[in-house]
């Protein structure tokens, strides 16, 4: 994402779409990371925090800057950031208390590819796509909210659960 950061902090003849074509391939390259490691069955406890940790990290870098930018809306930016930390502590509060690191969900990949498309739209932003990206954004929250919602189910009935 440095690169994609990078071109997103700079001026100049497609700057954006330079940092739309870095978001991309860190997406897909994440992608492939995952269906290499599921394939090979080369999946580990430090791979299971540290691949979501860092998308986390990548999306925080790029939302912030798009805030600072006026691309999108500061709440958005708060979303996003107060849901992946709630995530990710309660994630680590599960960890030490069960000692099971717990994969991502599909709710939250789900949530997370709208949130790329919402993220590209906002980089691009052209006027031609407003109505578009207002669409998105609200698509976007209502995923992340229910993805929050099954991430929060997960929590307490993996904490239900061991404490039989």
């Amino acid at each position: 994402m440095i690169p994609a950061a990078y071109f997103l902090a700079t001026t100049g003849e497609l700057h954006r779409e330079f940092a739309i074509l870095f978001i991309l391939v860190a997406v897909a390259t994440d992608a492939l990371d995952g269906y290499f490691a599921r394939k090979f069955n080369e999946i580990s406890e430090f791979g299971k925090i540290i691949d979501p940790l860092a998308d986390k990290i990548g999306i925080g870098i790029v939302v912030v800057m798009l805030t600072i930018f006026g691309d999108i809306p500061l709440w958005f930016t708060g979303l996003i950031l107060s849901r992946d930390l709630i995530i990710f502590i309660a994630g680590i509060y599960i960890k030490s208390k069960t000692g099971i690191v717990l994969p991502s969900l599909m709710s939250g990949k789900v949530a997370v590819s709208f949130l790329t498309f919402t993220l590209i739209f906002a980089v691009l932003h052209y006027s031609w796509m407003d109505a578009l990206f207002g669409l998105l954004l609200w698509i976007t929250v209502g995923t992340l909210a229910y993805s929050l919602l099954v991430y929060t189910q997960r929590f307490f009935q993996t904490l239900k659960e061991y404490r039989k």
